[in-house]
């Protein structure tokens, strides 16, 4: 693989430089600003990158310039992308970790091991860690509320937040998904974990959910994915049960708490995290 870089004036210049790019033949591109200046790294195979530079070049577009080709060393691609992935550590009860970094938990904390693969969920993006917390919290007694001997997970994705409720000694999890993928690799990460047993995954919609409703249940999804079934997540929540909302932006929250309100439910606590997108709230909510 090879690059070469842009360096323009304007941010539209940029974007339409990138479109005639990828017809030319490019492969792919790395946006970034510097100074005032926006530039792109523009990625293409060796046989391709100097027709593709080419035709940017002779479009002569105006405050741009236009380096010359670099080579890119050999990269192990495999191997590569695990580079940046550590621990996440929830509290002195609770770590997260991927099955390749090795990071030795304190003598009363339990880990929950998930392979970074295509199910959502190995707790390092903002909403997931949010759920942790509050699982963590919870049935440790640190926050207040209900007795969590069982917990649902709506759209548990990776299982991560399942497993780390039975890790930290809830007695039976249930999480589902609509996505089979995802529920292959909770089922694998349940087999690879202690406890993993009491973790049960399905894939389905959340009205195969039967049985008493639930001292805890978990819904982290976006907006556009939760508020369809919000009737349906609150009939799963037990009287005196605590119902955690998470992949919500600020803005999302009026809307989602208004409608959960119809369905008897009030904020009683409020976790957020800034990260570079924005501003991710979880608020808890109890019967009124």
């Amino acid at each position: 693989m090879r690059r070469f870089r842009i360096d323009c004036a304007e941010e539209t210049t940029r974007e339409w430089l990138l479109a005639e790019a990828f017809e030319a033949g490019a492969g792919g591109a790395e946006e970034s600003e510097f100074d005032g200046r926006f530039r792109a790294d523009i990625y293409a195979d060796p046989e391709e990158i100097e027709a593709v530079r080419d035709a940017i070049a002779a479009l002569g577009a105006p405050g741009t310039r236009v380096d010359p080709v670099e080579t890119l060393p050999e990269v192990d691609w495999s191997e590569a992308w695990k580079e940046g992935l550590e621990a996440l550590e929830i509290s002195p009860r609770l770590l997260i970790r991927p099955p390749f970094v090795e990071s030795p938990s304190l003598p009363e904390q339990r880990e929950v091991v998930i392979e970074p693969g295509q199910a959502f969920g190995t707790g390092n993006h903002a909403s997931t860690r949010l759920c942790l917390e509050w699982i963590d919290g919870m049935v440790s007694g640190e926050i207040e509320g209900p007795e969590v001997g069982r917990m649902l997970d709506v759209g548990t994705g990776s299982g991560v937040l399942a497993l780390a409720a039975v890790a930290l000694g809830v007695g039976q999890a249930i999480g589902f998904d609509l996505d089979p993928v995802a529920i292959e690799a909770a089922e694998e990460a349940a087999r690879a974990n202690p406890n993993g047993a009491a973790a049960e995954f399905f894939a389905g919609p959340i009205e195969a959910v039967s049985g008493p409703p639930f001292p805890l249940v978990v819904a982290n999804l976006l907006k556009k994915e939760m508020l369809p079934i919000a009737g349906e997540i609150a009939a799963r929540v037990a009287p005196g049960g605590r119902l955690v909302l998470a992949g919500l932006l600020e803005e999302d929250l009026p809307e989602v708490l208004a409608r959960f309100g119809e369905e008897g439910l009030e904020e009683v606590g409020r976790l957020q995290h800034k990260d570079p997108i924005g501003l991710w709230v979880s608020p808890c909510l109890g019967r009124a």
